[in-house]
């Protein structure tokens, strides 16, 4: 009989209902398996942050060359008009 909880074989007396023996299952993995998946989970992460670190760092040249455009434009607008100065 399978446990249906923890998918152990149990061996049951028929005449009594109690469990005799009971055999629990074999992980699917091993403790070397699960190094691996912890190491490449840790390379994943270390990707995506680099990859994020590089995007903001394109984020932040981006805005420094609008912030320069927008310095060096401001010499060639007009000054503002002043509604309170009627000439």
């Amino acid at each position: 009989m399978v446990c249906p909880s923890c998918q152990a074989n149990l061996v049951v007396d028929p005449k009594t209902g109690l469990v005799l023996h009971s055999e629990g299952k074999k992980p699917d993995y091993s403790f070397d398996q699960a190094l691996d998946h912890l190491q490449s989970r840790k390379e994943q992460s270390d990707e995506l942050f680099q990859k994020a670190f590089q995007d903001e760092e394109k984020r932040k040249k981006t805005l420094e060359e609008k912030f320069q455009e927008a310095l060096d434009s401001k010499d060639e607008l007009d000054a503002p008009h002043h509604p309170l100065e009627l000439d």
